[in-house]
């Protein structure tokens, strides 16, 4: 991870979120179609586990693992595989709101490093199947692997934490400055026990001073700290997407990912709407059902 301190000095630190220095690349998606696809107000409405077994549920499902399959058997990407890539469901935040969402990390560098060409297109078909508005990605160590750079900041707890303990920390973020938690440039994701926000449309002064005073107040390490000083990471970042309310059939999703793929994917997105739709209709006429019951669909 590149990382700029206060005084913009640059220099070169060997981190990673998880404690190992392969694994540079990060992304993620959430689960819950865009309103313009299909109103899931109902679910995004729902309490917090509510939304992660309905998460939970379909990574059981095999929603991750089908569309890495689909790619790989129609020869779209070639380098992800189980030994590089490690999928789990996590918090992730933004304009004040957190979601479960599917979180993962890349060994991007060695003998059986993923490309990053495969990564944007796995992206981008996660992106797609799920009818995502966006998805996000970041290489920590190279500022020109995605669509452009940009400072970051890492909250570390002492062990992996719920996904309501990571929402908890947004807030208190929001209640020390709300331009770093309400905005359409205000958001986070949670990597295992690290707690990661892509810096906002704030001086680097601002951000830096938010967050490390909730770093303070809820207890956690704040990184980088360089010769003493509160600093920033700097990397490569892109939020690739597509705008449903004009490209209905995801267009710019399907332009991005290999067309021997296009019916695969098409099929799995298919399956995430079914099931989309069984729970609102298990929403609209709930009957004092337990959440598990109310997300217990089939994986058909």
């Amino acid at each position: 991870m590149r990382v700029t301190a206060s005084f913009v000095t640059v220099v070169i630190l060997s981190f990673s979120l998880y404690g190992t220095l392969q694994a540079s690349t990060y992304g993620s998606v959430e689960p819950f179609a865009n309103p313009a696809v299909i109103d899931t107000r109902p679910l995004s409405d729902q309490p917090l586990n509510v939304r992660k077994a309905f998460a939970t549920r379909l990574l059981q499902c095999g929603i991750v693992s089908r569309v890495v399959n689909a790619l790989s058997s129609t020869g779209a990407i070639t380098t992800i595989n189980d030994l590089n890539t490690h999928f789990a469901v996590g918090a992730g935040g933004f304009e004040g709101r957190t979601n479960p969402s599917y979180v993962y990390t890349v060994i991007d560098e060695g003998p059986n490093a993923a490309s990053v060409g495969d990564v944007k297109v796995l992206t981008d078909s996660l992106g797609y199947v799920m009818s995502q508005e966006s998805a996000f990605l970041l290489d920590a160590d190279n500022t020109s692997s995605f669509d452009f750079p940009a400072n970051y900041v890492v909250l570390n707890f002492e062990t992996p934490p719920s996904i309501a303990r990571s929402a908890a920390l947004f807030k208190t973020v929001g209640r020390i400055d709300p331009e770093l938690f309400e905005t359409d440039t205000s958001g986070y994701t949670q990597y295992g026990r690290a707690y990661l926000s892509v810096q906002s449309a704030v001086p680097d002064a601002q951000f830096i001073a938010g967050y490390m005073r909730a770093a303070t107040e809820s207890g956690v390490e704040y990184t980088p700290i360089v010769n003493g000083v509160p600093s920033l990471f700097q990397g490569g970042v892109a939020f690739p997407g597509n705008d449903w309310t004009l490209n209905t059939r995801g267009e710019e999703y399907l332009s991005r990912i290999p067309p021997q793929s296009h019916r695969a994917l098409g099929r799995i997105r298919a399956f995430h709407l079914r099931a989309t739709r069984e729970v609102l209709h298990r929403l609209e006429r709930h009957d004092k059902r337990s959440h598990d019951d109310v997300v217990s669909f089939d994986c058909r």
